[in-house]
């Protein structure tokens, strides 16, 4: 008997042991589980996708011709006009290719034609011209297809299509109050390349690389057929960023670094192409974008006009508010427009998508809303960045959308649609919140009212 309950006794203990040790082993499982599952979101998959062969969008057709820029450097006022005076010779007799060499050139209008290729040095310095009265004033340094239809042009570094940055050439905007300032607008033109750019802003108002209506306002005449790639730049204000892309069709956006603000911005606002309902953005292809410490990479916003489709893919967000940013249509305050509220495409792809959260976002006001309590608070009383229309601060999440039924937008009349999503990592936890998707219902309510102190102090 009493060898009998020892046996037992043994016997019960080996049994509860495994069930315990089961037990446990299931509860780690279910933890590294759900630790895999906060990290990684299974999005949907399509076979319907635009391409991203560049032949699709830029074809060289540009004489080989090449001479030297004929510039004095040293920020000569001059230069702006020389360089015109040369890509007008050189457009009138065929095209070719002019080269830029060594030295710092500060640059005002100066307007691409036809068939003309600039290639830059690496020992490259383009600075704006900020000579006269410019305060108030809008700044372009490089205009294609302003004026006039442009068709076959380039700006690249001279060492075209590497990668490497140091081969690339680079740009400087210098730090000033109200300083709006564009490193180059397309407008009307077709067929063009922009690449090999390495930028240093200072927070100024505008993003550097802009595609927009021409000068006569005709929504008819957007850019077509582009290769805008291998750009980084840095200190760059969060209503801005690196592209901003109010129209254009077929155009292929490639291996794009921002450090501020949003990389690139597909945001449909400009007046003009709100007068009517006609499509002024289509087949936009966007691979290898990357925001740091900024707002996000991509921003997507069609305010009244129903858009065409984007494929985005390879997103990298580190330290940002966010990834992605999907905007409902909205009509705004701007007077003589129509009046509805647009949509973009749905068969529209984002995918691909790593984000690391972090501390140094730049957070906008209208973002606070999805704080805790404790969080808005230091946020509202915390010294904002030298743009002074963000705050530093912690990412917020993945994927911040307001256009998606999920998040209470309900009807394309509402400038409510839906894109296709695909595969979002996270590499780390931390976040403000825990869901990839943050829609206006995520917003956190109840917090108590803190207000500046009225002596304009900070933390």
């Amino acid at each position: 008997m009493i060898i009998k309950y020892k046996n037992s006794f043994l016997v019960l203990t080996v049994l509860l042991f495994v069930a315990c040790s089961s037990e446990s082993n299931n509860d780690d499982i279910q933890e590294e589980e759900e630790e895999i599952n906060n990290l990684f979101f299974q999005g949907e998959s399509t076979t319907d996708r635009l391409t991203d062969n560049e032949d699709r969008f830029y074809i060289d057709k540009i004489p080989s011709t090449e001479v030297i820029a004929n510039l004095n450097g040293d920020c000569s006022l001059e230069d702006s006009q020389l360089l015109n005076q040369q890509i007008e010779s050189l457009s009138s007799t065929g095209g070719g290719i002019i080269k830029i060499q060594k030295g710092t050139y500060c640059l005002k209008e100066v307007q691409l034609r036809s068939n003309i290729h600039i290639k830059i040095d690496s020992d490259v310095v383009i600075q704006p011209d900020l000579s006269g009265s410019v305060a108030g004033r809008n700044i372009n340094m490089f205009l294609v297809g302003e004026d006039f239809y442009v068709e076959n042009v380039a700006i690249t570094n001279s060492d075209e299509d590497n990668t490497d940055t140091s081969t690339w050439f680079k740009g400087l905007i210098p730090s000033g109050d109200d300083i709006g300032v564009r490193f180059v607008e397309f407008g009307n033109v077709k067929n063009f390349k922009f690449s090999g750019l390495s930028l240093t802003d200072n927070y100024s108002r505008f993003s550097n690389i802009v595609l927009n209506l021409p000068s006569n306002q005709n929504v008819d005449e957007a850019s077509f057929s582009g290769v805008i790639k291998d750009v980084v730049m840095t200190g760059m204000h969060v209503g801005y960023g690196v592209v901003q892309m109010q129209t254009g069709k077929s155009v292929l956006y490639k291996n794009l670094d921002g450090q501020g603000g949003v990389t690139l911005r597909v945001e449909t606002g400009a007046a003009a192409t709100n007068q009517v309902n006609k499509v002024t953005v289509d087949d936009v292809v966007g691979r290898n974008l990357t925001s740091r410490s900024g707002d996000a990479a991509f921003n997507m916003s069609p305010h009244r006009v129903d858009q065409g489709r984007v494929d985005i893919e390879g997103i990298l967000a580190i330290n940002s508010t966010h990834a992605i940013q999907i905007a409902a249509g909205f009509i705004g305050s701007k007077p003589g427009l129509i009046e509805r509220k647009g949509t973009f495409d749905s068969r529209s792809y984002i995918g691909d998508i790593t984000v690391t959260g972090g501390q140094g976002a730049q957070i906008k006001g209208k973002d606070f809303k999805y704080f805790d309590c404790d969080d808005r608070k230091e946020l509202i009383l915390k010294c904002q960045n030298p743009d002074n229309e963000s705050t530093p601060g912690h990412s917020i999440g993945a994927v911040r959308d307001n256009a998606a039924a999920e998040g209470g937008c309900t009807g394309p009349d509402n400038g409510c649609y839906e894109v296709i999503v695909g595969n979002i990592t996270k590499t780390n936890t931390d976040f403000e919140q825990e869901d990839f998707f943050i829609f206006p219902t995520n917003a956190i309510d109840g917090c108590p009212n803190v207000t500046k102190p009225t002596d304009g102090s900070c933390n």
